[in-house]
């Protein structure tokens, strides 16, 4: 096995966790020349703080660039009842990206893809190379990409406090494994995705369906055994839940811009000193001295 482990970044994810930290209490910080910086300092805080708190020798960041990806050309509604992100926000990512970009840092994005793609392609590929993987993330829909090598580390209060998630807590927690989330989804639905499953069943009956049947390909081809109304339900929205698990299941074949040696873990201070003093982002350039290499 390879002796590597890769940490995996939700760029998104931690961007939009930094800024309502910090714009909560109304520090909304502001260069001198009128940027928004509370996010960005948030997130570069997190980002070092994490690769202090897990020691990565790679690191990836993943972005979200576009709401119309191609789930949305499939469904249209999906993610619909998102609202939208504050004005203060919206420049930080494109500035957050151009941060780690001189800091050598790789990461990618892609207009038809989200976030969660880039992660599973790379992961996989992370994966298949025999690298140790960790996700970090705000949100379940990667703990579909759990194995043996891979754990996913949600946010729940910053990087300091992480709830980890292997295959064997899968199980304990909920009694399923990873290659069943995407069905749980399919069956439950998700408000937050607007991902609409079967209308009715709910997160317990879905766990009890996937207990007795494994996946929604073997529920529908067994629907006889199940009675009642709960029947008539999974026999009318039948679409809607292989649209579902359609919309839940995460691509992992999102063409790379860069191979796994590439993600190297590296912060190229003296590339992007004079970009963040001119930010006066001071506190980052201080945290950033711990990872300084040459370029």
């Amino acid at each position: 096995m390879v002796d590597s482990h890769v940490l995996v970044v939700d760029g998104s994810s931690l961007l939009v966790r930094a800024f309502f930290a910090t714009a909560y209490s109304g520090r909304l910080m502001r260069s001198k020349s009128g940027v928004y910086t509370n996010g960005v300092q948030g997130f570069l805080n997190m980002l070092t703080g994490a690769c202090d708190i897990m020691g990565p020798s790679h690191l990836f960041v993943a972005w979200d660039v576009s709401r119309d990806t191609f789930r949305r050309e499939i469904y249209p509604a999906y993610k619909a009842t998102r609202g939208e992100l504050p004005d203060e926000l919206h420049p930080q990512f494109d500035l957050a990206r151009e941060l780690l970009e001189h800091l050598g840092v790789a990461q990618q994005s892609d207009p038809r893809f989200e976030a969660d793609d880039l992660i599973g392609s790379i992961v996989r590929k992370a994966e298949c190379e025999g690298h140790r993987v960790t996700i970090l993330t705000g949100d379940r829909d990667s703990l579909q990409l759990v194995s043996e090598l891979v754990t996913v580390a949600i946010m729940k209060k910053g990087v300091k406090e992480l709830e980890l998630y292997t295959p064997c807590r899968l199980q304990k927690e909920w009694g399923i494994g990873p290659d069943q989330i995407t069905d749980l989804k399919a069956l439950m639905g998700d408000t937050s995705d607007n991902i609409p499953g079967v209308p009715g069943i709910g997160e317990k009956t879905a766990l009890k369906l996937l207990s007795e049947h494994g996946s929604i390909e073997e529920l529908y081809s067994n629907l006889e055994k199940v009675k009642g109304k709960m029947r008539e339900k999974l026999e009318l929205h039948r679409e809607s839940a292989f649209l579902s698990k359609h919309l839940a299941t995460i691509v992992t074949e999102v063409p790379l811009e860069r191979e796994i040696g590439d993600c190297r873990l590296q912060f190229l201070l003296e590339q992007a000193k004079e970009r963040l003093l001119e930010l006066e982002l001071h506190r980052v350039v201080s945290q950033l001295q711990r990872f300084t290499v040459t370029a």
